[in-house]
């Protein structure tokens, strides 16, 4: 008996990955050759990740009887792929019976929802199917409902053709964005790990800052960053590089949850990286119509704020904790390790190129990019990609995007839903309305509204949400549109770390073996720059790369001094441990940075500075008291 489920298993791990390579195998052609309608390529797109999901997982988390369980498999799979092939064959007379849906149309498109919501629920817990239960019920119940969320009502037959006879639903342009660029850059990051980058970047951030007093967590954040901004999704990355770098940074002395802390916030911190932005950076540009390179200017300074307030937070921890480097003969060598494996910094600049320089589309530059990985690997000796290795890439892309297509189809509906019903204008009237006039209670509002829309969800389907129900209320009250659109891309991000439901800190604390919510109250506190910058370049243009130069140095100088002053605060240490009137006083100086005048700056500057001098003599004054003690005993 133990043999035949052996063999089944067998059986069933060949089909899953022989399913995983079709479906990256249609993907690259279709990007290349788009010779389908989009309700087409969506639809077959879903159906791979529908059939995928349900070959990989089981209906419990922990597993059950085998018979059962495959049993449902083939019913959910056979389900799927009947589904699909309705929708593919009927593509166009679906879309003339919008409004008249036949009782195959109802019985499909319902059993399509269903497909999604279980999918979702597999790969991503409870969270977004809940949200998009409620989002249905909400269809059906307005008339019942109070205030604002009131509306006529929504008959099934009418809800059914705007979600599945349309592009305006499950097919709509969400599902459109996964199938597309999103899933190509999650191939993009299975072809960079198959090739050796990933490893190689991790040997690169320890040769580059190992040697530094607790090194394994600047390794964690350098390479974590490396990996995350050409990455689509944060937990996959801390999934992947944390296996890496949370050991090694327990093994010089990192407690476990804070090293699952720095991994979770790296990771995550990928996603509002230039120039990929897990796919954010392309997305805004189809939301605000302005060039790509206007989006990762205006990015790269708050980025880099959020990275360094980060290596702040690690710098004051190893003071305190008195941690040594990493050991010498555990340590790479950097020119050595150039000479070996430069060639895979070459992918992400061909990738930039492409985009800034020949004006290509994101999806053919990674299609493109692609490529590039596999020939300049056959330029390196003994690191030439074997066709095993192309195939695993092929397999391990497919397979990290089965998260993204069923949330992506169930945020398709959640945006159908929200069109359908009027509720976007809405929601935004009534932040507006809340805020009364206040742009920091207004910020604040949405800055809460950003983090519960964006729990549970992948960067892109968080962002999208954001950018429809959120982003308007910031525009509308006369912020930048790229400083709104990326001020609600940060906290759908840092949704990821936000207890009690952050995906990623769970992923980092299991790695750890560590407490997920002291992780994710950790990574928060680590994190604590990423959730103030955005207020700061929302009243500041300047850290957007808009005005000139002088005006942008001068925010830069003030928003770094800002962050330092901060992480002191935060880890309760500047030249020597703080009391807490110090760290009231550190905290209280980079709060006053936000408000770009003169006179805040001034005092935001004046007390940090003085409490640094302040420190700096009593200090030395110690030293001096201590030499003399021993002179004396001498």
């Amino acid at each position: 008996m133990k043999k035949k489920q052996t063999t089944d298993n067998k059986k069933l791990i060949m089909l899953a990955a022989f399913v995983a390579v079709a479906m990256s195998v249609y993907q690259l052609y279709i990007s290349l050759f788009p010779d389908i309608s989009l309700m087409q390529q969506r639809a077959i797109h879903l159906g791979f990740g529908l059939v995928l999901t349900f070959l990989v997982t089981s209906f419990k988390k922990e597993g059950g009887k085998s018979n059962i369980d495959n049993a449902i498999k083939v019913l959910l799979i056979s389900a799927s792929i009947i589904s699909i092939a309705y929708i593919y064959k009927k593509s166009e007379t679906l879309i003339d019976n919008f409004g008249f849906p036949t009782t195959w149309d109802l019985i499909f498109g319902t059993l399509v929802i269903l497909l999604s919501l279980e999918a979702a629920r597999r790969v991503a817990g409870y969270g977004l199917p809940i949200l998009t239960i409620i989002a249905i019920s909400y269809v059906f119940l307005g008339p019942y409902l109070p205030g604002v969320f009131e509306h006529t009502g929504i008959q099934f037959e009418r809800f059914i053709s705007s979600m599945f006879l349309t592009t305006e639903g499950i097919f709509g342009s969400i599902l459109g964005v996964s199938a597309t660029f999103v899933f190509m850059f999650i191939l993009f990051g299975a072809f960079l790990n198959q090739s050796g980058a990933g490893e190689f970047y991790i040997k690169f951030a320890l040769a580059f800052v190992g040697r530094l007093k607790g090194g394994p967590a600047y390794v964690g954040v350098l390479g974590s960053a490396l990996m995350g901004m050409v990455s689509g999704s944060g937990v996959a990355n801390a999934a992947t590089t944390g296996v890496f770098t949370i050991p090694l940074m327990k093994k010089v002395g990192f407690k476990p949850h804070f090293a699952g802390a720095v991994e979770a916030l790296a990771s995550t911190g990928g996603q509002i990286m230039p120039p990929v932005m897990g796919a954010a950076a392309f997305l805004m540009v189809d939301f605000l119509g302005v060039p790509y390179t206007s989006i990762i200017k205006a990015a790269l300074i708050p980025a880099l704020l959020f990275f360094i307030t980060i290596f702040f937070m690690i710098y004051f921890e190893t003071r305190k904790m008195n941690l040594e480097p990493v050991p010498e003969d555990q340590i790479p060598r950097l020119l050595p390790l150039l000479k070996e494996g430069f060639h895979h910094f070459l992918p992400p600049v061909v990738l930039v190129v492409l985009l800034t320089v020949f004006k290509y589309t994101p999806l053919y530059s990674a299609v493109i990019t692609i490529g590039f990985i596999v020939a300049v690997s056959w330029l390196r000796k003994g690191q030439r990609m074997t066709p095993k290795q192309i195939l695993n890439a092929m397999e391990d892309g497919a397979r990290g995007s089965i998260v993204i297509v069923s949330l992506c189809a169930l945020a398709g509906i959640i945006v159908g839903i929200i069109n359908l019903t009027g509720l976007g204008l809405e929601l935004s009237s009534m932040l507006i309305g809340l805020a009364g006039g206040s742009l920091m209670l207004l910020l604040v509002l949405t800055m809460f509204s950003s983090i519960v829309l964006g729990m549970g969800l992948p960067t892109t389907a968080s962002y999208i949400i954001l950018a429809i129900l959120v982003a308007p209320a910031l525009i509308d009250f006369g912020l930048h549109p790229i400083g709104s659109h990326l001020f609600v891309l940060y906290f759908g991000v840092l949704a990821l770390v936000t207890p009690p439901i952050g995906a990623c800190f769970y992923i980092t604390a299991g790695i750890a073996d560590a407490n997920p919510l002291k992780t994710g109250m950790m990574s928060m506190k680590l994190g604590i720059a990423g959730y103030i910058a955005p207020f700061m370049f929302v009243r500041n243009e300047a850290l957007l790369m808009i005005g000139s130069p002088i005006e942008i140095l001068l925010a830069l100088s003030t928003a770094l001094i800002g962050t330092f002053a901060l992480a002191a605060g935060a880890q309760n240490y500047l030249v020597y441990r703080t009391n807490i009137l110090w760290r009231i006083l550190l905290i209280g100086s980079s709060l006053m940075l936000i408000e770009p005048t003169f006179l805040t700056d001034l005092i935001g500057v004046g007390t940090f500075l003085a409490i640094l001098i302040i420190q700096w003599i009593n200090k030395k004054r110690e030293v001096m008291k201590e030499n003399r003690s021993l002179n004396e005993v001498i």
